[in-house]
Order: structure tokens, then sequence, then C-alpha cells
């Protein structure tokens, strides 16, 4: 993610130096830093999920016991899994189609294909990240780390 968002910094900053101080463009950095960013967006949503970063309502959850917590986390991260896997299968089945078309982007001239594949190589990590967090919290109430005495 850092790499993207530091290559799209310096693909947007080349482009202003090229229009600005050489009164010319280049023609591929814009398409370029777009599909950066598009990246990055879908790599970032996995990394949120790993820290646990995203915004949730808390308000009911955090007056229940602390083992009751971690069930509603369980339920929560189970319901995102199936939205996760609801992104992968119908991102993968665009990606497909968008491959089977033979589209290629206008001035890279790469097939579109890899770049409908960032939902589907995102939400494919959150599921992954998703698991570890049920993992997780499954084993800290087998634990008894739950807060219950």
């Amino acid at each position: 993610m850092v790499f993207l968002l530091s290559l799209m910094s310096i693909l947007i900053g080349a482009q202003v130096f090229m229009r600005y101080v050489m009164n010319d463009s280049l023609t591929w950095s814009e398409e370029l830093a777009r599909y950066a960013f598009i990246w990055a967006t879908y790599i970032g949503v996995a990394c949120g999920v790993k820290r646990n970063a995203h915004i949730c309502v808390e308000a009911v959850v955090t007056k229940l016991p602390v083992l009751y917590q971690r069930y509603a986390a369980i339920v929560a991260h189970l319901l995102f899994i199936v939205f996760a896997l609801m992104v992968v299968k119908e991102g993968y089945a665009l990606t497909l189609k968008v491959l089977s078309f033979g589209q290629k982007s206008s001035a890279l001239g790469i097939p579109m294909g890899w770049v409908y594949l960032a939902p589907t190589v995102g939400f494919g990590l959150v599921f992954i990240r998703l698991t570890q967090h049920v993992v997780n919290e499954v084993k800290a109430i087998r634990n008894g780390l739950s807060g219950v005495e």
C-alpha cells in the first residue's frame, strides 16, 4: 500500500512538473496514478480490517459483559465475511468478463481486467484477516480471557 501511494504521489508530482514547468504532459501518468489509487484503496480495506480501524457502532455492544462482546464481535466478523465473499465472487466474475472482452486501457494499453481484479484481491485479503479475527476471538473465549470470572 505504501508503494502504491508513493508511486501515485510521484506520478502526480511528475505530471504537475511536466505541465507547468515543461509545458508538456505525460499521456500515461494520470491513468497509472488512478489505477494505483484503486489498488491502494482495496488493499487499504484489508489493512483497516487487520488493525480493526473501520468505523463501527459500539453503543450497545460496550454495555454487554465482555464475553458477550466477544460473541458479538464474532457475529459481526462472520457477517463481514459473507459480504467479503460476495465481493470476491462477483469481482472475480466481472474480472473474467472484462478479460474476455479484451478491453485495454487507453494510455497504458494494459488489460482492464487487471484493474477490475483489485476488489477481488482486496476482499480476499479481508476474508483472511476476518478469519484470523474470528479464530482469535474463539481462542480468547476458550482460554477464559473473556473477563468473566
